[in-house]
């Protein structure tokens, strides 16, 4: 048997450890505690790796220099984001989607089996086909999906198709090469809309079942029964994935992926632990006791291992889940967690060595007294936040205690499980209260005596009446006798009565707080007349009304559409909630049924809802001669100002291309320029041509610029003729042909614009415009001066080609004319001397 000193321990306090035989056997060699039995003892355990965690990582983590993890168990990630950009359109909003990659492991792992968002346990719904993955059911507005979800396990062997086409850019591109092999990760999409996510961009957290474990009871080639093999592990994962001694036995084993050692031991065998001692610890976890949901294992774990993290560490964590210890002995590994097992060997006082010395406590100093636990665990019901079970008291202790409350404070990091914290918590302090404990030695017949082995002993001098031990440590001595010190259990200890023991926490809702959706007060609407300074009605309108008075609320929307066929007219807002009314005229005809609906503005991020349509008239208000002349002018603008906008949209596409082409990063492009020059004197003429072909990833460029000059002195003289054609993956074609004539700086010519449908223009810059007829005189149709246009009447109105059809007004005044025939209608004189009704006749006014 191996002798090792106490500064050789392989796993730190939290192990058995043979005693070397030089050392005394003494009660301060009880260093066969688990975490939970150390807090308890008043000497919790300091982890040796500063940056330990192994509970619920529910924050988002970016730091590019993290170790590499893993989830073993059911857990809940932040995960470690990896990539991110927005992109897309949603009608006329750029970069309306947000998506986001996290990864949630470095290792595959099993499944994905649930997503908080703010604070709020979502629901995810079935795939649309999208590309974005699984809609979240709680961010579906209005019938339109906001939140997509979607997760690869790590077995993935190519890039997401969504994040290569979709989401990726050239300011933040995603590579075809960004497979991710080995790595599970989830990819986040939210269609941005303030009232569903609070003004921000949601945060998520990820319930993931970990990586899958070889389960020695499932090997029917390791004691067990079933189809695991160590070897092959495509035949891993199942309910011993979620079982500590199974999390342990993997790690002893050392993780490994594809081959490649990852975490844990490297060295460790299938003999170095010993399938009897582990398979009968894994059916402890296995066996099932009544839970708060049901009958449910007894022992389970869950959190996230660090491969930063001491080995040591994380087997101590894993042993605090299962109120276990682990030993080495020989270079043997076991395991014992639990209740005490049945006992291996018994002993009476006769077989005790007397002449060798002994010691007993019969109980502990004060220092080292507990009478009651408090202990904190990852709590799924509170989004996997740190909470507190409730403390648990040994009332009856404190008055021995001398009237004190001693408590110990351990964290259950790796338990996420209400019931099993609590049947932890009870049975440790029961524990800790076994106060007996005996160093002595026994004859060599004790020498296979192994830590972590449980003995009865029967001692009339101690009133022991097979009294239950367990060896804590061991010291082999060189006449093979045996010393042992020995701590008392008993099984009852661990008894769980889960109608009087198990006790509900407190705690409140963890769902997103989403007020009731708000409609409109005293929504109403009626036809108006908008009448000016001298009384006369000039427009149509609607009033709109509401209550003003409402807290939470700044203002209104609108909006108006037809009542035949429900084709929208109009739409708006106003802020000005307080004065409860709103005339609007945008849009509307006169005597025309119309439908209007409303809604409030909150003054935070939150739903309401529009109104009912309800129906409006307006009043038969039509255009009068007073509006003539602005009307025609409005429309006219109108007019212009939409062909300015089309040639606008046109320019700034060629100037995006070709104005910038130096300045952009062409992937291929080609130059070439010619030019001649003559001089004598203080004359001279020049012609260059300047031919560019260009493309790259998002435009390409075709351009041609030729210009004839000519000098004498100073005064100077050129033709410029600029072709241009330039075709952009998002803005389409623009195609531009000018021709400009400068002398000394003053320059006449035209340029010719094409963007495709609705968007060509032809503009002159000239003094005259002038058509000639062959073998005719030069006509000018119109003449430009200022922001007047004057048509020539005798070249352009033909005789007769204006008629009454083209007037349409309601009142017509100031004709100085000689009116021949006037058919139809009612004559009246200025002073009412005479009203003649015309009735297909003629009526013949003279001096």
């Amino acid at each position: 048997m191996a002798f090792l000193g106490l500064g050789a321990a392989l796993f730190g306090a939290g192990t058995f450890l043979a005693v070397a035989a030089d050392v005394v056997i003494g009660l301060g060699a009880s260093i066969g505690l688990s975490y939970a039995a150390q807090a308890l003892a008043g000497k919790p355990q300091q982890p040796s790796s500063p940056a330990q965690h192994f509970a619920a990582q529910i924050r988002l983590q970016a730091d590019g220099a993290l170790p590499r993890s893993f989830p073993i168990g059911k857990t809940c990630l932040g995960g470690q984001l990896v990539y991110f950009n927005t992109w897309g359109n949603d009608g006329e909003t750029p970069n309306a989607y947000y998506t986001r990659v996290t990864k949630l492991s470095d290792l595959p792992i099993k499944s994905l089996d649930g997503v908080w968002i703010n604070g709020e346990k979502c629901t995810l719904g079935s795939d649309t086909g999208t590309g974005m993955g699984l809609p979240v059911l709680e961010y579906r507005k209005d019938g339109v999906d906001h939140l997509w979800i979607k997760f690869y396990d790590g077995t993935q062997t190519v890039a997401d198709s969504f994040l290569t086409s979709k989401v990726s850019s050239a300011a933040r591109p995603y590579e075809s090469t960004r497979v991710g092999v080995g790595c599970a990760y989830v990819i986040a999409t939210a269609l941005i809309d303030d009232t569903l996510y609070a003004g921000r961009v949601p945060e998520f957290k990820y319930e993931v079942s970990g990586i899958r474990l070889y389960d020695p009871t499932r090997d029917s080639t390791n004691g067990g029964s079933g189809s695991h093999r160590y070897s092959d592990p495509s035949t891993w994962g199942g309910d011993g994935d979620d079982y500590p001694i199974v999390q342990a036995y993997n790690i002893m084993r050392g993780i490994r992926y594809a081959g490649t050692w990852v975490y844990g031991l490297q060295r460790a065998t299938q003999a170095t632990l010993p399938a009897t001692n582990w398979n009968a610890q894994i059916a402890k976890c296995r066996s099932t006791i009544q839970g708060a949901g049901g009958m449910e294992p007894t022992y389970r774990a869950g959190g996230v291992v660090t491969v930063s993290v001491q080995t040591a560490d994380t087997l101590d964590m894993l042993m605090t889940a299962c109120q276990g210890k682990m030993s080495e002995v020989g270079g043997w590994y076991k395991v014992h967690c639990g209740a005490p097992d049945s006992a291996t060997f018994e002993f009476t006082d006769g077989d005790v060595l007397s002449s060798e010395d002994q010691t007993a406590t019969p109980f502990l100093t004060l220092d080292a007294s507990i009478n009651g636990i408090t202990g904190s665990f990852p709590n799924p019901e509170q989004g996997w936040n740190p909470d507190s079970a409730p403390p648990l008291y040994a009332t009856p202790l404190e008055s021995r205690d001398g009237n004190r409350r001693l408590l110990a404070t351990p964290s259950f990091d790796l338990v996420p499980y209400a019931a099993q914290v609590q049947r932890l918590m009870k049975s440790a302090l029961e524990a800790a209260r076994r106060e007996r404990s005996h160093s002595l030695v026994l004859p060599p017949p004790f020498w296979s005596v192994e830590p972590g082995d449980v003995c009865s002993w029967t001692s009339a001098r101690n009133g022991y009446d097979g009294k239950l031990f367990t060896v804590t440590a061991k010291t082999d001595c060189a006449n093979n006798d045996t010393g042992l010190v020995i701590q008392e259990v008993d099984p009852a200890d661990y008894s769980w009565n889960y109608e009087t023991d198990y006790r509900p926490g407190t705690s409140g809702p963890t769902g997103f707080p989403r007020p009731e959706p708000q409609g409109i007060r005293m929504w109403a609407a009626e036809g108006v007349s908008i009448i000016d300074a001298d009384g006369y009605k000039r427009r149509p309108g609607i009033r709109l009304s509401w209550d003003g008075d409402m807290p939470g609320v700044t203002g209104v929307r609108y909006k108006v559409r037809r009542k035949n066929d429900a084709s929208p007219v109009t739409s708006g807002n106003t802020l000005e909630l307080s004065a409860g009314a709103l005339i609007i005229t945008h849009s509307l005809l006169p005597d025309n049924q119309y439908e209007v609906a409303g809604q409030y503005i909150p003054s935070a991020p939150r739903d309401m809802l529009w109104s009912d349509w309800i129906e409006v008239a307006t009043p038969d208000v039509k255009f009068s001669v007073l509006d003539f002349d602005a009307a025609i002018k409005a429309q006219i603008t109108t007019i212009q100002q939409q062909v300015q906008d089309f040639v606008h949209a046109t320019e700034a596409l060629i100037a995006s291309v070709a104005a910038n082409q130096d300045a952009r990063n062409w992937l291929d492009k080609t130059s070439v320029r010619t030019q001649m020059t003559a001089r004598a004197g203080v004359l001279s003429a020049t012609i260059t041509n300047v031919q560019t072909v260009a493309a790259d990833a998002t435009a390409a460029l075709a351009s041609s610029v030729e210009s004839l000059s000519v000098a004498v002195g100073k005064n100077t003289g050129a033709i410029t003729v600029t072709q241009e054609a330039v075709a952009s993956l998002t803005e389409g074609i623009g195609l531009s042909y000018g021709v400009k004539l400068d002398v000394n700086g003053y320059a006449v010519g035209f340029q010719l614009l094409n963007g495709g449908a609705d968007t060509g223009s032809t503009t002159f810059t000239t003094d005259y415009f002038q058509i000639v007829t062959p073998g005719q005189s030069p006509k000018k149709p119109f003449i430009v001066s200022g922001d007047t246009v004057v048509l020539d009447a005798d070249n352009i109105l033909l005789n007769g080609s204006v008629k009454a059809t083209k007037l349409d007004v309601a009142q017509l005044s100031a004709i100085n004319a000689n009116l021949g025939d006037v058919r139809a209608g009612t004559l009246k004189s200025p002073n009412d001397k005479w009203d003649q009704n015309l009735n297909n006749g003629t009526l013949i006014i003279s001096d």
